[in-house]
């Protein structure tokens, strides 16, 4: 079983150098408007908060905001109530110029300023917004959890807010609710992937990715019923795992739900315990945690294996705004999804931020990639906008097209990089299985086998240098050589693949819970006993 790396306790970050602390205050600041949904034809005024952190750096400077309506197109007024993008530029007297990007909403009518928000009673909040009653039905649940019961005036001066009006504004209008991966924060996302594309350059891809594209040859194995028998499992085999787990179920406080697969054939397939009230079921989404840096580094693989990217390319590469900048060690993806990259030094940056790029690319003189090993999601976080950059395509969509849609991951939600995706357990064993093909799923490939064997853990001296001992794959853990690798989870959830057995062991849950370490080994060991060698 792979050791949780994650859970252990991390290296204390080296005290920084005096050089980077003006970036790093000026990294905790803002751009703040007065409202971020606004009324009337003009836009609000920007201003970096607090004022005095962008005074070392960037230095004295000047705000130029540009702004862009939902098409694109630059704009000096909010012509019509909807969406807008704001650019905001902070250019110093001398050297480099930082942005911010900002979503904007103009409101269609003026609303009572004190007026709460209320699921219940829509037609305030749609006549605020411009947005049909039909429309705030279909994410009423997003909705409801992104404005809670707040006024009007708190909601108006709410980034997340003027987000999620323009992701519904931007939403297709279809009657049914959509998943969470092309909801309207997916949407929104999209729509800034688009316009950076456009401030960049770059032109649009001449044709969509076909990804998976069909596979030559026979099928490679899909996860499906059988018998024992066909598993190579002893006729026993589901009835002693059962017994352990209902043993852990009983003896637990956390529900979980189990997947077990050999040679393609369901061993196992079962939930146990209460969540929430009620019993455990094999739908219930569980958190997979960092098991989602094994999804994005896949997608970044689909591209590398087509020659979009490769390992060793440097991310300047991708990314405009590192250009021209100056850095001893130069970071490539190998060091992002190795988790050698430095970024784990500098406070997080969030997947959803638009300008994610622009934060890290004022720190990038500073990072130093390739010193030492340190886990974070950071890496991770900053290739899934090189993804975005390269096709096109925001990171919720790319998942929902590329890998969810196609491996039938009808129950998985995951919008971001490294840490976020729930799941169900016949969702992660297909995938899981996809892994165990060497990139293929029955008619499907998604890579070929030489770029699989390029995500396999091994030591890392290409990128640490020859006295390394670290080992780590694209984001996958294990030995080197031992035909295991999966990956650990915060939530103590089971992502194990055993390619001599070829044995796929899912266990989704949300966190350890009591008693793990006395029953988790015993699931483990079930298994193992069934096998028949």
């Amino acid at each position: 079983m792979l050791l949780p790396q994650i859970l252990a306790a991390a290296e204390p970050p080296p005290p920084p150098d005096p050089a980077e602390t003006p970036v790093r205050d000026f990294l905790k600041g803002r751009v703040e408007f007065p409202q971020f949904v606004f009324a009337g034809p003009q836009f609000p005024t920007a201003t970096f908060v607090p004022a005095d952190a962008a005074q070392q750096f960037p230095g004295p400077h000047r705000v130029v905001a540009r702004f862009f309506d939902r098409d694109g197109k630059e704009v000096r007024e909010a012509a019509d109530p909807g969406p807008y993008a704001a650019v905001v530029e902070l250019v110093p007297e001398k050297g480099r110029t930082t942005r911010r990007l900002v979503t904007l909403f103009r409101e269609a009518k003026p609303a009572d300023s004190a007026g709460k928000f209320d699921a219940e009673q829509p037609a305030p909040f749609a006549n605020w917004s411009g947005l049909s009653p039909a429309v705030l039905k279909r994410q009423s649940e997003l909705i409801a959890a992104t404005c809670k019961n707040r006024s009007i005036a708190e909601l108006a001066r709410d980034p997340k807010v003027a987000r999620l009006l323009a992701g519904l504004t931007l939403s297709p209008a279809d009657s049914a609710p959509p998943r969470k991966n092309a909801d309207a924060f997916a949407q929104e996302r999209q729509w800034w992937v688009d316009l950076k594309r456009t401030l960049a350059g770059t032109p649009a891809p001449a044709t969509p990715l076909l990804i998976p594209s069909p596979r030559s040859g026979p099928p490679a194995p899909v996860v499906r019923e059988g018998t024992l028998a066909e598993a190579g499992m002893k006729p026993d085999t589901a009835e002693k795992i059962d017994a352990a787990l209902q043993v852990y179920a009983a003896d637990t406080d956390q529900a979980f739900a189990v997947c077990v697969v050999r040679r393609g054939v369901i061993v196992i397939h079962k939930a146990y315990g209460t969540r929430d009230g009620r019993p455990m079921t094999l739908t219930d989404k569980s958190w997979m945690a960092s098991v989602t840096k094994t999804m994005s580094a896949t997608l970044m693989m689909m591209l590398v294996d087509r020659g979009l990217a490769s390992l060793d390319d440097p991310i300047t590469k991708f990314l405009p705004q590192f250009r021209g900048l100056e850095n001893s060690a130069p970071i490539t993806l190998r060091h992002l999804y190795t988790h050698t990259s430095g970024l784990a030094e500098w406070p997080s940056w969030s997947d959803e931020l638009a300008d994610m790029e622009d934060q890290v690319a004022d720190a990038y003189p500073f990072v130093q990639a390739g010193k030492k090993w340190a886990y974070s999601g950071q890496g991770y976080t900053l290739g899934g906008k090189i993804i975005e950059a390269l096709s096109g395509e925001a990171i919720p969509a790319f998942y929902l097209r590329h890998m969810l849609q196609p491996l039938g991951m009808d129950h998985t939600d995951v919008i971001a990089t490294h840490a976020d995706a729930m799941t169900a357990p016949l969702d992660m064993a297909r995938f899981a299985q996809m892994l165990l093909n060497l990139g293929s799923y029955g008619d499907l490939e998604f890579f070929r086998p030489e770029t699989f064997d390029a995500m396999l853990p091994k030591v890392l001296t290409d990128v640490l240098g020859p006295e390394a001992t670290k080992t780590f794959g694209i984001g996958l853990d294990g030995q080197p050589g031992s035909g295991k690798f999966g990956h650990g989870t915060a939530s103590a959830a089971t992502f194990h693949i055993d390619a001599n057995e070829q044995l796929v062991t899912i266990m989704c849950r949300n966190k350890i819970g009591t008693n793990y370490d006395k029953y988790h080994g015993k699931f483990h060991e079930a298994i193992a006993a069934g096998i028949i060698r």
